[in-house]
């Protein structure tokens, strides 16, 4: 009877992982750069690197942690774009400057002008460091 293996049970895990997150980027469901991709991948590299340290795997661990930090400075990267592209917004909406008032007959009712806010928003460039 076999013996009850962790490492076997976390290397089942972590592929499943990668396998659902393959699954719902080809059904585009998300995207990579996406804070739900990218967590998916950071727990299943997480868990196949701790597999591979506990069987001593070097090229395992290797190619987890390395693929770990690649994933998580994207996150990272990609989470201070989306901080600071919130505050630039907010800051947009908060600056805007009314548009000029359209000269209106004396005889109709003078409407308050609409103020929109000017909002700037950068293309998002292919890559994950954008």
């Amino acid at each position: 009877m076999h013996d009850f293996d962790v490492r076997i049970m976390l290397q089942i895990l972590g592929a499943l992982l990668y396998i659902t997150n393959f699954l719902l980027l080809q059904t585009h469901r998300i995207h990579a750069t996406k804070p739900a991709s990218l967590g998916l991948v950071i727990s299943a590299c997480s868990i196949l690197l701790t597999a591979a340290v506990i069987g001593r795997d070097w090229g395992l661990i290797l190619l987890e942690g390395t693929w770990l930090i690649m994933v998580a400075t994207t996150f990272v990267i990609r989470q201070r774009a989306a901080r600071r592209q919130a505050v630039l917004e907010r800051e947009a909406v908060v600056s805007a400057v009314p548009a000029r008032p359209v000269a209106v007959r004396v005889s109709e009712p003078v409407a308050e002008p609409v103020v929109e806010p000017v909002l700037v928003r950068e293309p998002e460039l292919a890559g994950a460091a954008a």
